[in-house]
């Protein structure tokens, strides 16, 4: 067993990135979320660039973290799958952010994205994330929600402690 780790970035703190603070507005708190995988390699989207993948550490001042247990064969089927969307140049769409923001639709285009419909697309090709969920309407606090969900419900049922009955008479 292993783990991928999902970064999600909370602009409080930036005092320049305004469409960061719009995006975190309309759907608090986060703006941005990577996916970072066991050798550090981070895969995510920008605007204005295409997918790419790269080795990062992330400042947990304004990174927030959800780390999800995966098997080997998911981790190495989603790095399989972050791989092939660098290698296509996928671009970035900010039609398809501000769709899953709003109620306007979006095209189903495979060749532009958004970071938190990139994550939910790699999660949910290896089962980490439900098959009904609409990621092209997953913002990155919609996300980071449904991760932390998953998480509470994959978590095991807290130990119960018994207590004995004496039937002595």
């Amino acid at each position: 067993m292993t783990e991928i780790r999902v970064w999600f970035y909370n602009p409080c703190s930036d005092s320049s990135g305004w469409v960061n603070k719009l995006v975190s507005r309309l759907d608090p708190p986060y703006c941005h979320c990577e996916l970072q995988f066991a050798d550090d390699v981070s895969c995510s989207i920008y605007m204005g660039s295409n997918v790419l993948m790269k080795r990062r550490t992330f400042d947990d001042t304004c990174y927030d973290c959800v780390r999800l247990p995966c098997t080997v064969l998911q981790h190495s089927a989603m790095y399989a799958a972050a791989s092939a969307f660098t290698q296509a140049q996928v671009q970035f769409s900010t039609a398809k952010m501000t769709g899953c923001l709003t109620w306007l639709p979006t095209s189903s285009d495979s060749s532009s994205t958004f970071c938190s419909k990139l994550c939910a697309d790699i999660m949910q090709g290896v089962s980490i994330l439900a098959p009904g969920v609409e990621t092209g309407k997953t913002s990155p606090s919609q996300l980071h929600r449904l991760l932390q969900c998953k998480l509470q419900l994959d978590a095991p049922p807290p130990a119960v402690r018994g207590i004995a009955i004496d039937f002595r008479t």
